[in-house]
């Protein structure tokens, strides 16, 4: 079965078009800031899946008036924001969501500027709820981010572990999954915070090694970055993990000569053909699927309605989906 977005959030409609259009209207003041054809920069709507998982998780647990949760939404879809503008400067990105990164339209130092912008922007709203501890798990999302980059950089990729790679997944990645999730359970004192905490975890790591995936599977016109970005970014990444550790001496030697550098056509196709030789795809779809339905399985003790589907199709969007 094929799953999409529109039906999806169909629940949320209303709101994630606000939560959309506030998005743009912050994302804008950033690129203001700084004299830039608009044209040419990364746009600021992409799947508005964390500020999506927010509003069903609010509305799983039944509160009614979801519009109270549409500045808490447009929160942490900031702090994904600022987090890919960060990304691109340490990654040394030129192209983001089919535009140019920020990094490449200003320089490093305007485009970390930029992220911490929007980082200010995104806690700043979040004082509408007038919650200390909300504040304080977004700033503890953003440290756990920071922290995830800082251990495992410039790591070497023989002296890294499966397990490295999904503790950089929770830290990069999951935890602000997580806190969009949970957080609206924190506001109303719901029973619900902590499994919904653990059904964010678990789906974040999954859109993460997913996203891996694409990178090594997936045409550059449909991802929006080139192909095989983490391979010239000498990036770790889970599937990377699982070919190294299948390769043989000899195609061990050869990954680690093109591991760090723009690929080839002939490169690409070496590496093609070993990603299908020893069936990376596969196996990462098998891992991937189980920590799904460990996620799912944490939305058992919520309440049936449109807003737990909702939830359980977004899960399983985000195993099947294809950018």
């Amino acid at each position: 079965m094929a799953y999409n977005l529109l039906d999806i959030y169909r629940p949320i409609q209303e709101q994630i078009l606000r939560i959309a259009d506030e998005v743009q209207k912050v994302w804008e003041d950033a690129l203001k800031l700084v004299d830039i054809d608009f044209t040419m920069a990364p746009k600021a709507k992409g799947k508005l899946l964390r500020p999506a998982i927010c509003l069903l998780s609010a509305g799983v647990i039944g509160e009614k008036d979801l519009n109270q949760y549409i500045s808490l939404g447009t929160s942490y879809e900031l702090l994904h924001l600022a987090s890919l503008t960060h990304d691109d400067v340490i990654d040394r990105a030129v192209l983001r969501r089919g535009g140019q990164s920020l990094n490449t339209l200003w320089d490093n130092h305007a485009a970390v500027l930029g992220g911490d912008y929007l980082v200010a922007r995104a806690i700043e709203l979040l004082g509408v709820y007038k919650n200390h501890e909300l504040i304080i798990n977004a700033v503890q999302c953003v440290r756990e981010m920071a922290e995830g980059e800082l251990k495992f950089f410039a790591k070497p990729l023989e002296g890294f572990t499966i397990e490295d790679c999904t503790e950089l997944a929770k830290k990069k990645t999951a935890m602000l999954f997580a806190r969009s999730a949970s957080s609206p359970a924190l506001i109303q004192r719901s029973y619900a915070q902590e499994s919904l905490f653990r059904f964010g975890e678990n789906i974040g790591i999954v859109f993460q090694f997913i996203d891996d995936l694409l990178d090594l599977t997936q045409d550059t016109h449909i991802l929006g970055k080139p192909q095989y970005s983490d391979i010239s970014e000498q990036k770790v990444t889970f599937p990377i993990i699982i070919l190294w550790k299948k390769l043989d001496p000899d195609e061990k030697c050869f990954f680690s000569h093109i591991f760090g550098k723009h690929l080839n056509e002939e490169e690409k196709q070496w590496l093609y053909e070993k990603i299908e030789k020893y069936e990376i795809e596969n196996e990462l779809l098998q891992y991937t699927n189980n920590l799904k339905l460990i996620a799912i399985k944490e939305l058992d003790l919520l309440p049936n309605n449109l807003y737990k589907e909702s939830l359980i199709n977004l899960c399983e969007f985000i195993v099947q989906r294809q950018s």
